[in-house]
């Protein structure tokens, strides 16, 4: 299967698309999360995430109703931050994506940024999208501006001493998001609409606070390692659902729990563990 995988990733469709070479040959380790059934005090296998030596992961999800599908539920990414923390995961690279009847693989220059797309749906008839992004760089690589597929263009500006300040999204020259950044690290995401996202970080650069409209996101640290992320969902600033990612002293995730307020008290609905090999 994993040959077969790897095949799939490195085919180019045509020689105007660019990819960033990838590495699955080597597994650094192999993360199984079990559902746990509290009731009938059995475990479940809910997700396989393999994580490769590049960096490279896999998710699987294996419990379907159908064995054989044409193309597996797989989701394979690159990534150089935790995998959980999607909030703060700014350098996200979706090689492979594919789920029941197609699948798309996003492509990328040598600098990092989304180069070019193919999509392929295959149900009662074939379906082939290939999308070149259109870029502009300025020197050493920095980007001046994209097209991105939907026909927005991303501007991104510097400061005099070359680093990023903010990127602004426009769509017919009306800008409706802009993301600031400070010391390298997104600070503050402003929609025209008046909705902001804020984050906040602790004295060595790491996030300890993300929230936007009715979502908290707490980060917890030791000395040296992530030990709990706390996810807070509001309604009318009213607390409703909390999820709690709990961490080894290694950074290791190794329980999430997933509580749901009703009837004024707060109740467990889900519990997951997780196995490493």
């Amino acid at each position: 299967m994993k040959n077969i995988l790897l095949i799939i990733l490195i085919s180019v469709f045509t020689s105007s698309f660019s990819q960033v070479k990838i590495d699955t040959s080597e597994v650094k380790s192999v993360r199984y999360e079990w559902k746990v059934d509290s009731k009938k005090k059995d475990t479940i296998l809910n997700q396989i995430l393999t994580e490769y030596k590049s960096g490279i992961y896999k998710e699987v999800f294996p419990n379907f109703k159908k064995k054989h599908h044409r193309y597996p539920f797989i989701n394979i990414f690159e990534s150089k931050t935790e995998y959980l923390n999607k909030k703060i995961k700014s350098n996200l690279k979706v090689h492979f994506w594919s789920v029941s009847n197609g699948f798309q693989k996003n492509f990328y220059d040598e600098f990092g940024y989304l180069d070019s797309i193919y999509f392929n749906y295959h149900k009662d008839s074939l379906i082939e999208k290939k999308y070149k992004v259109e870029k502009v760089y300025k020197r050493k690589g920095k980007l001046n501006y994209l097209i991105n597929k939907f026909g927005e263009k991303e501007e991104h500006f510097y400061s005099l001493f070359g680093n990023l300040k903010r990127i602004e999204k426009s769509n017919d020259s009306v800008t409706f998001l802009t993301e600031y950044f400070k010391n390298g690290k997104i600070a503050e995401v402003t929609y025209r609409s008046g909705i902001e996202f804020n984050y906040e970080y602790d004295k060595n650069g790491r996030v300890i606070k993300f929230n936007d409209r009715t979502r908290t996101y707490h980060y917890r640290y030791n000395d040296s390692e992530l030990s709990s992320i706390e996810k807070v969902l509001t309604r009318k600033n009213i607390l409703y659902e909390r999820i709690l990612f709990t961490y080894n002293p290694n950074g290791i995730l190794i329980e999430k729990k997933e509580y749901k307020k009703t009837g004024g008290k707060e109740r467990l609905i889900n519990e997951y563990k997780y196995t490493y090999k």
